[in-house]
């Protein structure tokens, strides 16, 4: 069996003790090594001197100064992936951590199946948003009926794109040119009001175009 050593550490940066002892039992079902800081500045020193895999932390207890500060922190450890566990979150700060390019988003109250997948997720580098915040997302006000705008070949066009391939991958795939992959997008991109995949996932998810919670950007 490989040792957690070599697997790498997943790193719990959160000022409750109850949560994080729990954490730590529940995430040392991964075979990770798990660690645990209690502060904003235990989290800078840690990382200035250990790589990890992932980081868990809850944005707000930590008193981040803004969630570019968060961003930047995680940079520093670029191997490292970034996994938001917090009390509540509401529509704003998820649009801003999507904005931000922190897409790996769960509630403390999710139950052990949604907290294990999130962790999972994002140690392998996938976007994913627990049950519970999409149902947030998807309380949204929205255009729904702005999908009927689109072809049955651009609908197809989006669940490729949700699924992770490039505009090249997409052209191989269905047997047509690059330029054509790219007219589509942009015709898509023009209908739906977005400006960049991540909206375009989030839209997709809210109008039923695709319903997996988990998507590559």
């Amino acid at each position: 069996m490989e040792s957690s050593s070599k697997r790498g550490t997943i790193l719990i940066a959160d000022t409750q003790y109850l949560t994080t002892e729990a954490l730590k039992s529940l995430l040392s079902e991964t075979g990770y090594r798990i660690e645990a800081v209690s502060s904003r500045n235990e989290l800078i020193e840690y990382l200035k001197q250990n790589e990890v895999s992932l980081i868990v932390t809850d944005y707000v207890l930590l008193d981040f100064r803004s969630i570019n500060d968060l961003k930047e922190i995680g940079e520093h450890n670029p191997g490292s992936h970034l996994l938001i566990l917090s009390n509540s979150i509401n529509q704003m700060q998820i649009k801003e951590f999507n904005n931000a390019g922190i897409r790996n988003i769960a509630l403390k109250t999710d139950d052990r199946t949604e907290l294990l997948h999130a962790v999972t997720s994002a140690m392998k580098g996938k976007k994913a948003y627990s049950g519970s915040v999409l149902d947030i997302l998807l309380k949204q006000d929205g255009p729904i009926e702005d999908a009927c705008l689109l072809t049955s070949s651009e609908i197809e066009i989006v669940r490729l794109i949700s699924s992770g391939l490039s505009t090249k991958e997409i052209a191989t795939k269905k047997h047509i040119s690059f330029h054509t992959v790219m007219t589509h997008r942009k015709n898509i991109f023009r209908k739906l009001g977005v400006t960049s995949s991540p909206e375009l996932m989030m839209f997709a998810i809210k109008a039923g175009l695709i319903d997996n919670i988990e998507y590559h950007i």
